[in-house]
C-alpha cells in the first residue's frame, strides 16, 4: 500500500513539554488520520522516539530530543522506508529540532547559524554546510506549536483548522493583502504584478493612512497575504521603513480575529518565520508566525533570521516567497508549492550560487500542513471514477519533482570562502571601489571572497585544462537607526579578474 502522508512527532518531547495533557495531542493526530484518509490520504503518525515503531521502519529511535544528526537521520530512514509524499513534522523546535546549517556570511551578517527545515527536504546526509542541500526533493511542513509554551490548545486549535479545510475556488485567494516599506514599494509591486497581475491593493508603511499597525479592521480579511517589511529578532511585529524612521505595520497581538479562515501568508521579512518563547520579548506576545497560525492561517512560509533582497528589482526572498504564492494559486498543495519554488529558485539563480542565494534557499520554510491545497486545480483529474489517473497523474508528477532536484545537485556551483592572500589585479581593485563608491559605501570594507567551483572543475584539474573558477566579493555595510540596524551589501561576480556582474542587497 502507498503510503502518500507521514505525520512525524516525539513523544518523549510532547510528555516532557505537555506533562499528562500530551496524550491529547496524540489523539488529535489520530483523529486528523482519519480526516485524511477521506482525502485519499493513507497517512502514518510516527513516534520517533518508539523503538518498536522505529524499528519496524528499518531505523534507531531518537535518544536525545536535541540531537540534531539523530533526527536527520531518523526521517531521512522514514523516507526511504516509505517514499511519503508529505512528511508533516510536528512542533517547533523544541520538539522536533531545527537543522542548524552554518552562516558562510558569519562576517558580513550577525547570524552565525541558519535554523532549516530544508535539510529534511534533500536526500544528503546529516551535515551543517548549507552548500550540501541544494537539491530538494521532498514536500516538507512544520506545524509548530509555541516554543516554551505548555498550552495544548494552541495545536489542537491548528489541527482543528486542518481537518476544517478544503479546496476553493481560486477567485476566493486572487484578491490579497500586501504590505511594504515606503522604501521597498517599488520591489514589491513587481512582486505583487507577478503573482496577481496587479499592485492596486498595496499598502505602504509610512505612508498609508490612518494606519498604525494596532488598529486594523477589514483590510487582512483577503485570503493571500504578502508582506514585504522588516523583522526582528524575538520581536513580536513588523515594521515599515522610509529613510530612518520605522513605524510598526503589524504586530502579533493585533491581528487576533482580523483574519479569514483558510489565510496563507509569504513573509519576505528579516525573522519573519521566526519561531520564539514569548517570554523572549518585554511584551511576552507570539511570533508573528505563530500568531497568523492561530488566527486560522493555514500556511506560513518565512525566514527563520535575517532576509535580503535587492532595494529595487527581484531577487533573493522577493523570489522565493512569490513563486510559493504562485504556484499555491495554480492549485498546489503548500508543501509542494514550496518544493517547487525551492526548485525554481535554485535553477534560476544557478549555476553559480553566490553565499546570500544559498542563504535564502536555506532560511525560508513552510509551517503547516503540507498536503493542505488551499485552491481546487482543475488541471488534475478528479477521483470519482478515474481514481488510477490521479495516482497516475500524482506519481508522475512526484518523480518529476525527484528528478529535477537531484539535477540541480549536478550542475549548481556553491561558494566556499577563500583566504587567498595573493595579491588582487589592479584593474579588478580599482574598478571594484569605483563600484562601492557609486553605490554610497562610505568606507569601503575589506572583501569577503567566495569561490564556486563548477562541478566538472576536480575532475578536469588533472588534465590541466580546468576553467576559472568563478568569484563573489562581498562587501556589507551597517547603519544604526536608533535601535534598529540595517545592513546593505553588494555582491561583486568576478571571473579571471573581470567584473561580471553585481548584486545590490539590503537586511529585510
Amino acid at each position: 500500500m502507498l503510503t502518500t502522508k507521514l505525520i512525524i512527532t516525539n513523544k518523549s518531547a510532547l510528555e516532557k513539554k505537555y506533562g499528562d495533557q500530551h496524550p491529547v495531542i496524540l489523539d488529535d493526530l489520530k483523529a486528523l488520520q482519519a480526516f485524511d484518509a477521506g482525502r485519499q490520504l493513507s497517512t502514518q503518525l510516527i513516534l520517533l522516539d518508539d523503538a518498536v515503531q522505529m524499528q519496524a521502519c528499518q531505523s534507531a529511535p531518537v535518544t536525545d530530543i536535541t540531537d540534531e544528526a539523530q533526527h536527520k537521520k531518523a526521517i531521512d530512514d522514514l523516507y526511504r522506508f516509505y517514499s511519503p509524499g508529505y512528511i508533516m513534522l510536528i512542533g517547533a523546535q523544541d520538539v522536533i529540532p531545527f537543522q542548524r546549517l552554518k552562516n558562510l556570511l558569519k562576517d558580513n551578517d550577525p547570524d552565525s547559524l541558519i535554523p532549516s527545515d530544508l535539510p529534511y527536504a534533500c536526500d544528503a546526509p546529516y551535515d551543517t554546510d548549507p552548500g550540501k542541500f541544494i537539491a530538494p526533493t521532498r514536500v516538507v511542513g512544520r506545524l509548530p506549536d509555541v516554543p516554551g509554551g505548555n498550552d495544548v490548545a494552541y495545536l489542537r486549535s491548528l489541527i482543528k483548522d486542518i481537518m476544517s479545510t478544503a479546496p476553493q475556488p481560486v477567485s476566493l485567494y486572487q484578491s490579497y493583502f500586501a504590505a511594504s516599506t515606503f522604501d521597498w514599494q517599488d520591489s514589491t509591486q513587481n512582486s505583487l504584478q507577478n503573482i496577481f497581475g496587479n499592485n492596486t491593493s498595496l499598502l505602504v508603511f509610512p505612508g498609508t493612512a490612518a494606519l498604525d499597525g494596532t488598529n486594523w479592521s477589514t483590510q487582512m480579511e483577503p485570503k493571500t497575504h504578502f508582506i514585504n517589511c522588516h523583522g526582528a529578532i524575538y520581536n513580536p511585529g513588523y515594521y515599515g521603513q522610509k529613510a530612518a524612521d520605522f513605524p510598526l505595520a503589524m504586530r502579533s497581538d493585533t491581528i487576533a480575529a482580523k483574519l479569514s479562515t483558510g489565510t496563507i501568508v509569504a513573509a519576505e521579512c528579516c525573522y519573519g518565520g521566526q519561531l520564539y518563547d514569548p517570554q523572549k520579548n518585554a511584551a511576552k506576545l507570539m511570533s508573528m508566525a505563530n500568531s497568523y497560525l492561530f488566527n486560522h492561517a493555514i500556511a506560513f512560509v518565512g525566514a527563520s533570521n535575517i532576509a535580503y533582497g535587492p532595494p529595487t528589482g527581484q531577487g533573493l526572498a522577493d523570489l522565493l516567497t512569490q513563486f510559493f504564492l504562485i504556484n499555491v494559486l495554480n492549485g498546489a498543495s503548500t508543501g509542494r508549492a514550496l518544493l517547487e519554488a525551492r526548485q525554481r529558485f535554485l535553477h534560476e539563480m544557478g549555476p553559480t550560487l553566490d553565499p546570500f542565494e544559498l542563504k535564502t534557499a536555506a532560511q525560508f520554510y513552510l509551517l503547516g500542513d503540507p498536503s493542505l491545497q488551499p485552491v481546487i486545480n482543475g488541471k488534475d483529474p478528479s477521483t470519482d471514477g478515474v481514481e488510477q489517473t490521479f495516482v497516475n497523474t500524482l506519481q508522475n508528477r512526484r518523480d518529476n519533482m525527484e528528478a529535477r532536484g537531484k539535477m540541480l545537485d549536478t550542475f549548481l556551483a556553491t561558494p566556499q570562502h577563500t583566504s587567498e592572500t595573493h595579491a588582487t589585479d589592479p584593474a579588478l581593485e580599482a574598478a571594484m571601489h569605483s563600484l562601492l563608491g557609486e553605490k554610497q559605501f562610505t568606507t569601503p570594507p575589506p572583501a569577503k571572497t567566495f569561490i564556486s567551483h563548477h562541478k566538472h572543475t576536480q575532475a578536469t584539474a588533472t588534465s590541466g585544462t580546468s576553467m576559472p573558477s568563478v568569484k563573489f566579493h562581498v562587501f556589507s555595510e551597517s547603519a544604526a537607526h536608533g535601535e534598529r540596524t540595517t545592513t546593505k551589501v553588494l555582491v561583486v561576480k568576478e571571473k579571471n579578474n573581470q567584473i561580471l556582474g553585481y548584486r545590490e542587497y539590503v537586511s529585510r
